[in-house]
C-alpha cells in the first residue's frame, strides 16, 4: 500500500513515525541528562535511519525533476553513511576500543571509497545500475561481515572484563539490530521490495528504542522511590562525619556521602563535583564496601545512626 502519489509504502511511513517519536523521547531524556553521550550517539543513528527511510520511500521516481541516476546515488549514499556510522557508534557509544582502527581507517577505505568509485563516479558516467550494484556492493559487503565479527569479539572481550550482564543487554541488542545491514546487498540487488528493505533495516532499532525507553522509565521510578525513602531519614552532619572517620572513608568519599545524604542522585553528584558518573560509581562502590552496605538508603541510615558512633 503506497502513500498518496508517492512510492512510499505504508510500512516505511510507519517506521518513520515510530523513529521520529523515539527521537523526540530520547532527545527529551538527553536534555535532562546531557552527560549521557551514548544517548546522543543513538539519536544521531535514529536521525540517519529516518533520512534513509524518507529517501528510500520517495526515490527513485521519474516524476521528480531529478535524474534517476542521481536519485539512486542519493539513496545509496545515505545507506553507505549509516553502514559507515555503525562501527563509530559501537566505538564511541559503548567504548569498544578494539574497533578504533576498523572505524577510523577501515570505513573510509572499504566503504566510502567503493561508494565514490562505483556509485558517484562510475554510475554517474555509464548509468548502468545492474553493473554498479553487482560490483559496487562487493567490497563493502565483505567488509560488513568482517565488521560484524570484529564487533562481536569486541563485545565479548568487554563483557569478560566487566561481567555485568545488564550493562551489555543494550550493546548485544544493537549488535543484532545492525546484523541485517550486512545482508542488504542481495536485498537491494534482487529487488525484494521496499517493505522488506524497511523491515530488514529498521525493525531491530524500533525494538531497541522501546527497550531504552522502558529501562529509562524503570530507572526513574527506582530513583523516585529511593528519594522518597531517604526523605524519612533525619540528617546530622556531625554524626555523618564521625561515622565516616570510623569507617576509614577518604575525604572525597566523605564528600560524596554528604551529597548522598542530601538526596542528590549520582548524576547530580558528578555535576557538583565536576567528575564523571563512572568515577562517582567507583567511589560509591568503595563506600559500600567499607561501610558493609548494599544500597543508598541503608548507607544514609547507617551514616546517621548514633548507635554506630
Amino acid at each position: 500500500m503506497q502513500i498518496n502519489c508517492t512510492q512510499m509504502h505504508l510500512v516505511t511511513l510507519l517506521a518513520i513515525v515510530i523513529e521520529l517519536v523515539a527521537i523526540g523521547a530520547q532527545s527529551a531524556l538527553y536534555l535532562n541528562r546531557k552527560k549521557e553521550h551514548k544517548r546522543l550517539w543513538y539519536i544521531v543513528l535514529l536521525l540517519l535511519l529516518v533520512i534513509f527511510n524518507v529517501a528510500n520511500g520517495l526515490f527513485p521516481d521519474d516524476k521528480y525533476h531529478i535524474p534517476i541516476y542521481v536519485q539512486h546515488i542519493v539513496v545509496n549514499g545515505i545507506g553507505f553513511t549509516i553502514a559507515a556510522y555503525f562501527p563509530f557508534y559501537f566505538y564511541l557509544a559503548f567504548g569498544l576500543q578494539k574497533l578504533r582502527f576498523l572505524a577510523i581507517y577501515g570505513v573510509p577505505l572499504f566503504l566510502l571509497v567503493p561508494y565514490l568509485f562505483f556509485f558517484v563516479i562510475g554510475y554517474s558516467t555509464h548509468e548502468d545500475l545492474h553493473f554498479t550494484q553487482k560490483y559496487g556492493y562487493l567490497i563493502p559487503t565483505i567488509y560488513s561481515f568482517i565488521l560484524l565479527a570484529a564487533v562481536g569479539k569486541a563485545i565479548w572481550y568487554a563483557y569478560r572484563q566487566n561481567r555485568n550482564k545488564n550493562l551489555y543487554i543494550e550493546v548485544v541488542a544493537t549488535y543484532f539490530a545492525v546484523m541485517p545491514w550486512a545482508f542488504m546487498a542481495p536485498v537491494v540487488y534482487f529487488q525484494w521490495g521496499q517493505p522488506t528493505e524497511t523491515l530488514f533495516t529498521n525493525l531491530g532499532f524500533v525494538a531497541i528504542s522501546a527497550l531504552l525507553l522502558y529501562r529509562t522509565l524503570n530507572v526513574s521510578r527506582a530513583e523516585q522511590k529511593l528519594l522518597s525513602e531517604l526523605e524519612l531519614v533525619p540528617i546530622d552532619r556531625i554524626i555523618i562525619e564521625r561515622n565516616s572517620k570510623r569507617f576509614g572513608l577518604s575525604n572525597r568519599e566523605i564528600e560524596i556521602v554528604y551529597l548522598i545524604c542530601e538526596r542528590l542522585s549520582y548524576k547530580e553528584i558528578a555535576n557538583k563535583l565536576f567528575i564523571s558518573d563512572r568515577t562517582v560509581s567507583k567511589h560509591v562502590q568503595n563506600i559500600f564496601n567499607k561501610t558493609l552496605v548494599k544500597s543508598r538508603s541503608t548507607l544514609v541510615k547507617k551514616m546517621n545512626d548514633y548507635d554506630d558512633v
